[in-house]
């Protein structure tokens, strides 16, 4: 699985990257819920803490990858992690304005 960004792979560590991805889609309940509009408490905060989980996981990537610990094909998945932050934090500010 590590393979793909020049890491050699074993079986711990792919089972660290896998519990590692648990978190975001642990996130998916609540990101579901808070798109209704009965609830506008809970929205910002959601998109808020899913554009920092993005944020984060881009500059532990991106350290990364200038240490020489992962090659560049992990380039492609932060520019979209950075990318989909903004786009989620750009949503909760538009709806903060309606």
């Amino acid at each position: 699985m590590l393979s793909v960004v020049g890491i050699k792979s074993n079986d711990q560590a792919d089972f660290l990257v896998r519990t590692l991805a648990v978190a975001p889609v642990a996130m998916i309940p609540s990101a579901w819920s808070a798109r209704k509009r009965d609830n506008l408490a809970l929205y910002p905060s959601v998109m808020f803490g899913l554009a920092i989980y993005m944020f984060l996981s881009s500059i532990v990537d991106l350290h990364a990858f200038l240490t020489h610990i992962v090659n560049s094909a992990s380039i492609p998945s932060i520019v979209l992690r950075v990318l989909l932050g903004g786009v989620l934090l750009w949503l909760r500010q538009k709806d903060r304005e309606t």
